[in-house]
């Protein structure tokens, strides 16, 4: 709500330069969510196809590479030192001869050692599972030699299956084969294998052991292809085992459930993914690229995109804040004018702009202030002449009641001395007259006492003693006042009781004087055989409700507020006189407003009407003649 009235106060220049930057931010903001979105999908598009593309060049590479080491593997598998030894290998297994057939073979596979993974060894087996000879250091093999009982000896293809990992199964053929990778001491080994043929059998197998090694100027020409902040892995085709490019273990990434071409690695960093297999191997080469990398040029351009737009939107603000003044000027002249004639200051006169909406406005404003001040000061005549007559009439009223009491006083004094036979005896037609005389004069000072409260109340000289009083108690008293006039006119009066903690701040005596003249006027406007209630109820936490209900012939609906005016009686003819001058209701609702609360008037479901008197809510109190504080009684003038 707070924002609300502060719009509300705001300018007129000042809510146009708003909207102008609003819907220049909108703009900026759907243009720069379509420009980042454009941007994102071009980048991801274009890393991912350079993933792939490299990705694909590198095992294309590798393969290359595989087929080019066929060549020299196939040399020495093809030499005559390499199978001789083969066929004279000893016949016991895991053995290495000794002898000069071994030593030309071992001869044969040093020429396949590589600077690179120096100290690593080249083996020569027998088809049998049998070690003829080896070159380099073998207590270098960074995997221990498999035991038969992992073996079984079984047979695949017709050849043994080969004691060292990755390349247990190796079937018939003479193709260079390598073996799946595996880690050990921190670094990353794979065996190759070139079967030794002999009357298109396999008759032995050489075998070297390899690590992967770091190859920078590789590395520099993929992330050249690729793009900087790639990682490359070589796996297996399974997933077992995973190296970097360098050569050291490196943990797997997770796949995206329904995405292959993203993953997530460590603790939620996500990445993009490409992966192609060497063919012919157990190997496939992946490649990653962090998203928050291949992200963070169309960030950067956003950036430089909002900067931008934060300076249009503040160019468009100003300019619209400069047009709306101008705009708004004349028009918040003329609302300070309408203003200031809604203070009173009827002189008042605005001028035009020049512009020609503008002057016809400003002239319209200034003839509907010409004709408001003619009007105010008509109205403020024909108030006054209302004021004095109403002052006049009241006075005269208050003055002719004052002088009437005395001699009405008289007429009863004269009354009560005839009555008593101090002028002598008195017949039954006298003792009749006499009383029809006293009961005129009781009702002409009630009607002159009537006058006398109105003056009073509009003089403001009533004062109220205010008090907390129980409400059970205090109605069922005055049920029992009215209860004689409801049974001669054969009604029903029924009192819904309510509990006894209910109390009410008012002054005692006003309030009888309120609920009696409510309970009067229910009795003479209901007809015989009809019913009455008076109830009371909480109307809120502050509030208590007393209610008067008659089956009567109730009230129209536009003519409730008149039965609250002074002189004002409904249905008063000669076909149905009533009683009074209208004065009961009227004062009853300024005793009520003086005391804190109000009276109402309302339809109700029987016909007839229902008033309701609300007054401030009290605690209970037991401690008679205090207020809510406590405090004694107070007294209050209207």
């Amino acid at each position: 709500m707070s924002g609300e009235a502060a719009l509300s106060r705001m300018s007129l220049a000042r809510k146009l330069s708003l909207l102008m930057g609003a819907i220049i931010a909108a703009c900026l903001l759907v243009v720069l969510g379509a420009a980042y979105e454009v941007l994102t999908s071009s980048a991801i598009n274009g890393a991912s196809e350079s993933l792939e593309r490299a990705t694909r060049q590198l095992a294309s590479t590798a393969e290359t590479s595989i087929r080019q080491s066929w060549v020299r593997y196939d040399s020495i598998a093809r030499s005559e030192a390499v199978r001789r030894a083969i066929l004279a290998a000893p016949a016991r297994p895991g053995s290495v001869g000794g002898d000069s057939i071994s030593a030309a073979a071992e001869r044969e596979l040093t020429r396949l050692t590589n600077p690179v993974d120096s100290g690593l060894p080249v083996e020569l087996w027998s088809a049998n599972g049998r070690r003829v000879a080896v070159a380099g250091l073998p207590a270098q093999v960074a995997e221990p030699v498999l035991p038969e009982s992992q073996t079984n000896g079984q047979s695949l293809g017709g050849a043994r299956r080969l004691q060292r990992f990755g390349i247990e199964d190796v079937g018939r053929g003479d193709s260079l084969r390598l073996g799946r990778l595996y880690a050990s001491g921190g670094r990353v080994y794979f065996w190759i294998v070139k079967p030794v043929m002999a009357e298109r059998r396999a008759i032995g197998y050489v075998a070297q052991q390899r690590r992967i090694a770091a190859n920078p100027e590789a590395e520099r020409n993929v992330r050249a292809l690729a793009g900087e902040g790639v990682s490359i892995f070589y796996r297996n085709a399974d997933g077992s085992v995973w190296s970097s490019v360098g050569g050291a273990p490196a943990s797997p990434s997770r796949p995206a459930p329904n995405d292959s071409s993203r993953a997530t690695r460590g603790a939620g960093d996500e990445v993009l993914v490409a992966q192609a297999p060497i063919r012919g191997t157990p190997l496939v080469i992946t490649m990653e690229s962090r998203l928050r990398n291949v992200l963070a040029t169309p960030r950067k351009t956003l950036r430089k995109l909002l900067l931008v737009g934060l300076a249009l939107l503040i160019a468009g603000m100003g300019t619209a804040l400069i047009i709306g003044k101008d705009v708004a000027r004349p028009i918040t002249t003329i609302a300070d004018g309408a203003e200031a004639i809604a203070q009173g200051k009827y002189e008042t006169r605005v001028a035009g702009s020049g512009t020609t909406e503008i002057d016809r406005l400003a002239n319209s404003f200034n003839h509907m202030a010409n004709e408001v001040a003619v009007a105010h000061r008509a109205l403020e005549q024909k108030t006054a002449d209302a004021q004095s007559a109403n002052r006049a009439k009241t006075d005269f009223l208050a003055t002719v009641s004052h002088e009437l009491r005395t001699p009405l006083n008289a007429i009863a004094g004269y009354t009560e001395l005839l009555e008593m036979g101090l002028r002598g005896p008195l017949t039954d037609a006298q003792r009749r007259d006499l009383a029809r005389i006293r009961a005129s004069g009781q009702h002409l000072l009630g009607l002159i006492s009537g006058v006398l409260d109105l003056n009073r109340i509009e003089r403001g000289q009533v004062s109220y003693a205010l008090d907390q009083i129980p409400i059970e108690p205090f109605l069922a008293d005055l049920d029992a006042l009215v209860s004689p006039q409801a049974a001669a006119k054969s009604l029903t009066l029924e009192y819904v009781r309510t509990t006894s903690s209910l109390t009410v701040i008012a002054d005692r005596e006003k309030l009888r004087q309120i609920i009696l003249n409510l309970l009067s006027n229910a009795i003479r406007y209901t007809p015989p055989g009809g019913r009455i209630t008076l109830s009371a109820r909480p109307e809120s936490l502050e509030r208590v409700e007393i209610c008067v209900e008659d089956t009567g012939p109730g009230i129209p609906e536009t003519r409730r507020e008149e039965v609250f005016e002074p002189f004002v009686q409904l249905d008063r003819s000669l076909a149905q006189p009533q009683e009074g001058l209208g004065l009961g209701l009227a004062i009853s609702r300024d005793l009520a407003r003086g005391m804190g609360g109000n009276l109402t008037v309302n339809g109700n479901a029987t016909g007839g009407a229902s008033f309701m008197l609300l007054l401030p809510r009290g605690p209970v109190d037991r401690r008679a003649g205090l207020t809510t504080s406590g405090e004694p009684a107070i007294s209050r003038s209207a």
